[in-house]
């Protein structure tokens, strides 16, 4: 297994039954897979993996939440790109393929973070975490403007069905 903060798969293969996806279930740790295609790749993080006390921090969260992987998906986009965003789920969809490495690890990254401010919040809390650090690399000055993407934001919901 890779020290990567994320699982690489193919986008035929199934994802929720991977090593990944029992080490992060385990671990109660982000789950961040990259979805690789013929011509592009998917990030997408689930909340799945993380216990049901971390539903109410991430809903409490949202707007910060959704602007920073808004900024994330900016920095990794082009135009062909697709963003969706709801407390429990993130997906950036037909990235090239080296930008969404970098996307889930900094994806990956961001969803710690709030796992470890909960962390020092209540000590004692099973929410393990590991922090990744976020940082730019300059990425942006590769990419076209962002105003051709477009962006799908499902409303927030109290009940899941």
């Amino acid at each position: 297994m890779s020290d990567a903060p994320f699982d690489l798969i193919d986008a035929r293969d199934a994802f929720a039954d991977s090593d990944w996806f029992h080490v992060c279930r385990q671990a109660q740790t982000p789950y961040v897979v990259v979805r690789s295609g013929e011509t592009s790749a998917d990030v997408l993080w689930d909340y799945v993996t993380l216990p049901p006390s971390c539903d109410a921090l991430l809903r409490s969260h949202f707007d910060s939440l959704e602007s920073n992987a808004r900024a994330i998906f900016e920095r990794f986009a082009i135009p062909e790109s697709h963003l969706r965003i709801k407390p429990t789920l993130i997906c950036f969809d037909r990235l090239p393929f080296d930008h969404a490495k970098r996307a889930a690890a900094e994806l990956h990254g961001l969803i710690s973070t709030y796992l470890s401010d909960a962390r020092n919040a209540a000590p004692g809390a099973p929410v393990p975490c590991e922090t990744a650090a976020v940082t730019g690399d300059g990425m942006r000055d590769e990419l076209e403007a962002p105003s051709l993407r477009r962006l799908w934001i499902e409303e927030k919901l109290d009940k899941c069905f």
